[in-house]
C-alpha cells in the first residue's frame, strides 16, 4: 500500500495532475485560458493561490521566491469541508496536520517535523500554551505556511517555519452571505458575512463575520462549541492611503477531547480488548476547557509615491482559559484488574496580554539594470503571561465501562505567577532582479528577553537565488535561520538561551507559459541546536544539549484541466535524528496525498464533485521503541451551487477508519478523527 501510494504521487506530478497552493505565481504577464488560478487575496471562489506576502513582506511572487511556501485559500477550505486550522493543513506535503489527534482545544500540526509558530496578519499570535481561543476558521481568508527558519523577517520562528492566518478583510464591493450548517454529532453552527462600502464614493469601507456553533463530539460529554463576533471597517480617503481596524471576540466552550490513552488497548492488544475512541475518562460537570478572546488589530497602509510605501499593523488582544481536567496519570498504565487506570486532576486558571506591533516602509526602485524589493522596519511584544493551577492525585476509573461521580477534591490553586516576555527586532530585506535572475538576502538584529529574565541579542541571515528560464521552470537554492526563547532554568539557575537553527534548500518550481498548472520539488536539510533534554548531571533537571536534524524533499503540483477539474497531489519525506540517536517522536517519514475538484460547465454546471485520500505513514515515539501504524483516510464532496445560493455536503474520513495518530515515549497514544459529515446550505443576498 505504501509504495502504490507513494508511487501514484509520483506519477501525479510526472503527468502534471494537481498538487497544493504552494510556490505558485506568474512570470512576468501570465494568461491563463480557462484556468482557476488566483492572486493569494483575490475574489472569494478561486483556489489556486499565486502569490503570497509572508514569505518576503514585499509582495514578491512565490516563483521568484527561493524558497517553500503554501497558501491554503478560503475556497479550498470550503471545498474540503474544514473546520479548524489544522484541518486546513491536511493536504500540505510536509506538514502533519492533527498531530495529537482529535482535539478541542487547540491547532496542533508539525511543519517539517516541528510545530511552528503560528501569526495572524504578519503579528505572532499564539504565546504559551492552553491559554488562548482556537481560531474560527469562518473568520479566515487564507492560510500561508512558510517552511523552514523564517526569523529574518518574523523573529521569533521555530525551524518548521510559521504558519499566518489571515482575516476576512472589508471590500468595497456588496458581498452577503448567510450560512446553516448541520452534522455529525449533531453538530449545529450558523454564520453570517457581509462586507460593502458605506458611502459612495466608497471612502468607508465595513465587514462584519459572526457565527455560532453548538456540537457535541466523538467524545463523550466535550462539547465543541463557539461564538464568534468579527466585525472591521476601512477608512480609505485616497488610493494611496487606508485604515482598517478590526474587532475579534469569541468564546469557545468544550473539554478535554483528547484522553492520552495506553499503548495497551489502542495499538497493543489489551486484557478487555481495545478502548474505545469516545471514552470520556474526566468528570462530566467538572471538565471544561472554556476560552475567551478579545483583540483589536490596527492596519495603517500608505504610499508615498511610486517607489516608496509604508504599513503599519498592531494588535492587542487579552485571552483567558478556564481549564479543569481529569486524565491517565503518566505514564498510562492498566491497572492488574484489566480494567481501571489510575488518574490525576489539573485545574488552570490561565491568561495572555499581548501587545504586538510591526512597521515596515517598503521600495520598489532601480540602480541601473538591477530592480529591487526593498522592505525594512521594526516589530515589537510585550506579552504577560498569567496561570493560577492546581496539580495532583485523584481516583480511578473503568476504562472499558466508566462511572462517574468521583468528583476531585481542589483545595485552591497556586498563586498566580506573571511571566514577562518582550522583543524587539530591526530587519532588512532585498530582493533583487537582473534579467531572469532573482537573488534575495535578508538581516534582523533582535533583542529579546524570555520569560527566565534572560536578554538575547541574535542576529538571523537569510540568502537565496533563483533564475527564471523563459519556459517557466525555475530552479533554486537559499538559506535561512531561525531563533525561538525558551523559558526555564537550568540547574545552576541559568536561564536557558534561545534554540538557533539553520536550513539549506534547493529546488525547482515549474509553471508553463499560459497555463495555471504548477509543479515543485524541493529538498532541504535543518539543523538545531540547543533543545532541552534530561540533565544527565542532575537528575530532574533539563540541560541544552539537544541538537536536531531534518533532511527531506517534497513533491508538489497543482493544476487545472480545460476549467473544469482540479488535482491537487504532494509527496514529502522527512529524515529525522536527535543527539541522543534516535528519531523526533510523531514525525511520519512518508505522506502523500491527493485531491480532485470537478466544476463542469454546460447542462451539469452548477454541480461540484471532490474527493481526496490521505497517507500518513509511521511514526515513532522519540526513543525508536513504539512505532505508530500507517494510515489511509478518504474525504469527499458533493454539492450545487447556483448565484444566489450553495448546498454542500462534506465527509471526513469517510470509511470512518478506527485510527491513532501517534503514539509517545512518556505511554500515551492519540486516536484520530472519526467520520463526520457536514450539511451546509449558504443563501448569497
Amino acid at each position: 500500500m505504501k509504495a502504490r501510494l507513494i508511487a501514484a504521487a509520483g506519477a501525479a506530478l510526472v503527468l502534471g495532475t494537481g498538487a497544493q497552493a504552494q510556490d505558485t505565481t506568474v512570470l512576468e504577464t501570465l494568461v491563463v485560458e480557462g484556468g482557476d488560478a488566483q492572486q493569494s487575496g483575490g475574489p472569494k471562489g478561486e483556489t489556486i493561490a499565486q502569490d503570497s506576502s509572508s514569505a518576503t513582506k514585499t509582495g514578491t511572487p512565490i516563483i521568484e521566491t527561493p524558497r517553500s511556501v503554501n497558501v491554503i485559500t478560503e475556497q479550498r477550505i470550503a471545498d474540503q469541508g474544514m473546520q479548524s486550522v489544522q484541518d486546513a493543513l491536511l493536504y500540505t506535503p510536509g506538514v502533519f496536520g492533527a498531530t495529537f489527534g482529535y482535539d478541542t482545544r487547540g491547532d496542533w500540526s508539525y511543519v517539517r517535523g516541528v510545530s511552528p509558530v503560528q501569526y495572524r496578519d504578519g503579528l505572532q499570535e499564539i504565546f504559551g500554551f492552553y491559554n488562548n481561543v482556537r481560531p474560527h476558521p469562518y473568520a479566515l481568508e487564507r492560510v500561508d505556511i512558510v517552511k523552514g527558519p523564517a526569523s529574518t523577517l518574523y523573529g521569533q520562528s521555530s525551524i518548521g517555519g510559521i504558519v499566518n492566518l489571515t482575516s476576512k478583510m472589508p471590500e468595497a464591493e456588496t458581498s452577503r452571505e448567510a450560512f446553516v450548517e448541520y452534522g455529525t454529532h449533531d453538530r449545529k453552527q450558523v454564520g453570517v458575512d457581509m462586507t460593502g462600502a458605506l458611502d459612495a464614493n466608497g471612502e468607508f469601507l465595513y465587514r462584519f463575520v459572526g457565527a455560532f456553533r453548538d456540537s457535541d463530539t466523538q467524545v463523550d460529554y466535550v462539547d465543541d462549541n463557539s461564538y464568534l463576533f468579527a466585525p472591521s471597517f476601512t477608512w480609505a480617503p485616497s488610493d494611496d492611503t487606508s485604515l482598517t481596524v478590526l474587532f475579534n471576540a469569541q468564546r469557545n466552550e468544550s473539554g478535554t477531547s483528547t484522553q492520552f490513552l495506553p499503548w495497551q488497548g489502542t495499538i497493543f492488544p489489551a486484557p478487555n480488548g481495545q478502548i474505545d475512541d469516545s471514552v470520556f475518562l474526566s468528570e462530566p460537570g467538572f471538565d471544561r476547557y472554556d476560552t475567551e478572546q478579545k483583540a483589536v488589530t490596527a492596519i495603517f497602509d500608505h504610499r508615498f509615491n511610486d517607489v516608496w510605501s509604508m504599513s503599519a499593523r498592531a494588535r492587542y488582544s487579552d485571552s483567558n482559559a478556564d481549564y479543569r481536567s481529569m486524565y491517565p496519570s503518566f505514564p498510562p498504565t492498566i491497572n492488574p484488574d484489566g480494567r481501571t487506570i489510575n488518574r490525576v486532576v489539573y485545574v488552570s486558571a490561565a491568561d495572555v496580554e499581548a501587545f504586538t506591533g510591526d512597521v515596515r516602509f517598503n521600495a520598489n526602485a532601480f540602480t541601473g539594470a538591477l530592480e529591487h524589493k526593498v522592505a525594512f522596519g521594526v516589530d515589537q511584544q510585550y506579552v504577560n503571561l498569567g496561570n493560577a493551577s492546581y496539580f495532583g492525585a485523584a481516583s480511578p476509573i473503568d476504562l472499558y465501562e466508566p462511572v462517574y461521580g468521583n468528583l476531585p477534591f481542589v483545595p485552591g490553586l497556586s498563586p498566580r505567577t506573571v511571566t514577562n516576555t518582550r522583543q524587539t527586532g530591526f530587519y532588512l530585506s532585498d530582493q533583487v532582479r537582473y534579467d531572469n535572475w532573482f537573488v534575495s538576502g535578508g538581516l534582523r538584529y533582535d533583542i529579546a528577553r524570555n520569560g527566565a529574565g534572560r536578554t538575547d541579542n541574535v542576529l538571523s541571515k537569510d540568502v537565496g537565488l533563483l533564475y527564471a528560464f523563459d519556459n517557466g521552470i525555475a530552479p533554486y537554492v537559499s538559506y535561512s535561520e531561525s531563533f525561538l526563547p525558551t523559558a526555564g532554568l537550568d540547574a545552576s539557575g541559568n536561564a536557558f538561551r534561545p534554540l538557533s537553527g539553520h536550513q539549506v534548500e534547493a529546488g525547482i518550481k515549474y509553471q508553463p507559459v499560459g497555463s495555471a498548472s504548477i509543479f515543485t520539488a524541493s529538498v532541504f536539510h535543518i539543523e538545531e541546536n540547543g533543545r532541552l533534554v534530561g540533565d544527565p548531571n542532575n537528575p530532574g533537571r533539563q540541560a541544552q544539549l539537544g541538537d536536531v536534524t531534518i533532511r527531506g524533499f517534497e513533491l508538489e503540483a497543482q493544476t487545472v484541466i480545460n476549467s473544469e477539474f482540479e488535482l491537487l497531489a504532494g509527496y514529502s519525506y522527512l529524515d529525522t535524528q536527535k543527539s541522543d540517536g534516535f528519531r523526533l517522536a510523531s514525525v511520519p517519514t512518508h505522506q502523500a496525498s491527493a485531491w480532485g475538484t470537478w466544476r463542469p460547465g454546460g447542462e451539469w454546471e452548477g454541480f461540484k464533485l471532490g474527493a481526496g485520500v490521505r497517507y500518513v505513514g509511521t511514526s515513532f515515539d522519540g526513543v525508536d521503541r513504539i512505532e505508530t501504524p500507517d494510515y489511509v483516510l478518504a474525504d469527499a464532496m458533493i454539492g450545487y451551487e447556483a448565484e444566489t445560493w450553495d448546498v454542500t455536503l462534506n465527509a471526513r474520513n469517510l470509511f470512518d477508519k478506527k485510527h491513532v495518530t501517534t503514539c509517545l515515549a512518556r505511554g500515551d497514544c492519540f486516536y484520530g478523527e472519526r467520520r463526520t459529515v457536514a450539511l451546509k446550505l449558504t443563501s448569497k443576498f
